[in-house]
């Protein structure tokens, strides 16, 4: 079957298997909860970048000699690259995240890793997804850990919803739990129901022996109960999903696109995660590495445009994720080797629209020639969990055991806690969507108390939209624009406050 007919076929999309069949078992369940712990509808979908990013051909030190010197046959000129900040621009296959962040639609996180990194593939794949440290060795991950806190009695009783989706990969080491997996995979592949489907191996009920090999009969066996339990709400939400966007057929591309029909369909699973596979970019990068960003950024655009378009927009966070970044020297190979520390990228309409952090001091290296660590990678995970789903700092503690800093990317944080985050100046942000069609929010920061009032003008200069917003209080506020009346075309936002006036283009398209 062809990836496009896979995509749009409601009936191809299967969990471990195309034999399972679509009536759950009827254990007892219940709701995703409504809770201190969790009251978020929100979703976030992790893509690894599986195999070691290099961050210094994503977000590019254009400023930095050291860079060149070091990369001569990788470096990317100035010329070649994509306007983003001052001191870095994008790689040139990032357009789509260039744009999105022009619309304060993308964060990005500079120097995310863990103190004394380690090199392996596995070993660091392994920290990552259990959220520990390079000197621990955890047996949970850090998303079992912290479902297990709402749902103690899995799998014995279950949410309606699955809790956490992984797409393309049997390792759900993310997601353990210390009693039972709490993830569940979703694929075309029916390799896994062949092996624990009672038809296949008699004495698949029995008792697992106390062994190496029962610990991993028990594990094949956790993941076929929710394969079983889920495959009617999967396939419900199917049936009732759409995809209005023409997705790309890469790899990424289907993941999305599967996440999209299943988000529309109504499926309330919090976590998805994807994979995006070719990092580890040894020998012949420069093509390599190109076709991989092309990928994420074409195949995220369509997923965030997508989702726009269904209304679902505001509910969605994208964030990447990698086991590690490359070195900042350049191989004999034409690529790079394995590094410590790199960007982690965000995207969707609830950003600050902002980078956090500095371009890497690329002549403070460690004896290995890799930069030093700006962000430990759990302070990620901690600003999705904290910031984004509204989870309590004891819930986040409880899952990390140590504190990790959330970071300000999120527009609206969901913390129970107060942040302390206070802008230092009257700021105007970017307008989302943009262009946008029927409303746009204006998104704004104050640093004190102050009377906001607000104007459109047309680009004759004409006044077409005037309002007093009133006195607000310092942090963050936002202006929803309802055009009445307006021509297509572009339009400029006035924001007065604080004796400041700060003005951005906004277009509307019928």
């Amino acid at each position: 079957m062809k990836r496009r007919d896979f995509i749009k076929s409601a009936t191809a999309l299967t969990i471990a298997g195309t034999q399972i069949p679509l009536m759950a078992l009827g254990k007892p369940r219940h709701q995703r909860k409504v809770t201190g712990n969790w009251g978020s509808d929100r979703i976030v979908v992790l893509i690894k970048l599986n195999g070691g990013n290099d961050g210094l051909n994503t977000l590019i030190p254009i400023q930095n000699r050291t860079y060149y010197d070091k990369r001569p046959l990788l470096a990317y000129k100035e010329k070649d690259t994509l306007p983003f900040q001052y001191d870095t621009t994008l790689h040139p296959s990032l357009r789509k995240t260039q744009q999105l962040y022009q619309q304060g639609m993308m964060s990005a996180i500079h120097g995310v890793g863990y103190p004394t990194g380690n090199l392996s593939h596995f070993r660091s794949s392994d920290i990552w997804s259990t959220g520990s440290g390079a000197e621990r060795v955890w047996q949970t991950g850090w998303l079992g850990r912290l479902f297990s806190n709402d749902y103690p009695d899995y799998p014995a009783n279950i949410p309606d919803h699955p809790i956490g989706i992984q797409m393309a990969s049997a390792n759900l080491l993310e997601f353990q739990s210390k009693e039972a997996n709490m993830g569940m995979i979703l694929g075309r592949d029916d390799s896994l129901y062949r092996i624990i489907d009672q038809n296949y191996v008699i004495g698949s009920s029995d008792p697992a022996p106390n062994s190496y090999g029962g610990e991993e009969l028990k594990y094949i066996r956790s993941v076929d109960e929710s394969t079983y339990e889920y495959s009617g709400v999967i396939q419900e939400a199917t049936d009732k999903g759409r995809t209005m966007q023409e997705y790309p057929e890469s790899f990424i591309g289907l993941q999305l696109a599967v996440a999209a029909k299943l988000i529309s369909g109504g499926l309330t699973t919090p976590i998805y995660r994807t994979f995006h596979t070719g990092f580890d970019t040894h020998a012949n990068q420069y093509n390599d590495h190109a076709n991989l960003l092309r990928q994420l950024d074409e195949a995220v655009y369509v997923f965030l445009k997508d989702m726009g378009q269904q209304g679902l927009l505001d509910k969605i966070l994208v964030v990447t994720t990698s086991e590690f970044g490359r070195r900042v020297k350049e191989n004999g190979s034409i690529g790079t080797d394995h590094g410590t520390a790199g960007p982690a990228l965000f995207y969707g309409a609830q950003l600050r629209g902002e980078v956090i952090g500095n371009q890497p001091n690329l002549t403070d290296l460690n004896r290995a020639g890799n930069i030093a660590i700006q962000h430990d990678y759990r302070q990620v995970y901690s600003t999705i969990l904290s910031n984004w789903f509204g989870l309590s700092n004891e819930t986040v503690k409880q899952v990390f055991i140590e504190n990790y800093e959330p970071l300000p990317i999120i527009h609206e944080p969901l913390s129970t806690e107060e942040t302390g985050i206070v802008p230092a100046r009257f700021k105007l942000h970017p307008a989302f969507p943009n262009p946008f069609n029927p409303t746009a929010v204006i998104p704004f920061e104050l640093p004190k108390a102050s009377h906001v009032s607000a104007r459109i003008f047309d680009l004759n200069g004409r006044q077409i939209m005037a309002q007093n917003l009133g006195i607000k209080g310092p942090g963050n506020h936002e202006w929803r624009v309802v055009p009445k009346g307006w021509s297509s075309g572009t339009y400029i936002v006035q924001l007065e406050a604080m004796e400041s006036v700060l003005n951005q283009q906004i277009t509307y398209l019928k």
